[in-house]
């Protein structure tokens, strides 16, 4: 009997490290332009695992909203930018980018949440202004991003300014 409950424990401990949503993280968040007149927020994932992920339906919530649409796959390696403007970060940056999401992001803090098709919580971010995450905001307006995909995007060391 033993025997079959670890074999069962260890069974569902397999499937959950196999769920690829817990591999796409929130890995850039623009939320303080340099120009504060100009729609340039956004917030990028990444795929940081080794299989394509569907992530139609998927939806970020808390300051902003969006629902990302059916059919949007990520390859392992990839980037998916959602923007407040797509055309406008398009033409400032040269990112293609998704959207419009809806509501905004402070350039106070805010919650950024990633949630898949059944609302659940893949991945979470509560950023702040000042010590300890990264200055952003005056010019050159530079964004906050993971200094690896592997951290602990929750942890304000975690995070530096963009340099780009």
């Amino acid at each position: 009997m033993q025997i079959r409950r670890t074999f069962a424990l260890c069974i569902a401990f397999l499937l959950q490290g196999f769920n690829a949503g817990a591999n796409v993280v929130i890995n850039e968040i623009h939320y303080n332009p340099d120009v504060k007149t100009e729609p340039a927020e956004f917030v990028e994932l990444y795929n940081n695992g080794t299989n394509s992920v569907n992530v139609g339906g998927w939806s970020l919530d808390s300051g902003l909203h969006y629902t990302i649409p059916a059919g949007t796959n990520m390859a392992p390696g990839s980037y998916l930018v959602i923007a407040a403007n797509p055309a406008f970060v398009f033409t400032k940056y040269g990112a293609k980018a998704i959207g419009p999401f809806t509501g905004g992001l402070s350039k106070y803090s805010d919650k950024i949440t990633l949630k898949d098709a059944s609302s659940n919580v893949v991945n979470e971010v509560s950023y702040a202004l000042g010590f300890p995450w990264p200055t952003v905001g005056d010019p050159p307006g530079y964004s906050i991003e993971l200094i690896n995909p592997n951290l602990d995007n929750s942890l304000a060391g975690s995070w530096r300014s963009s340099v780009t």
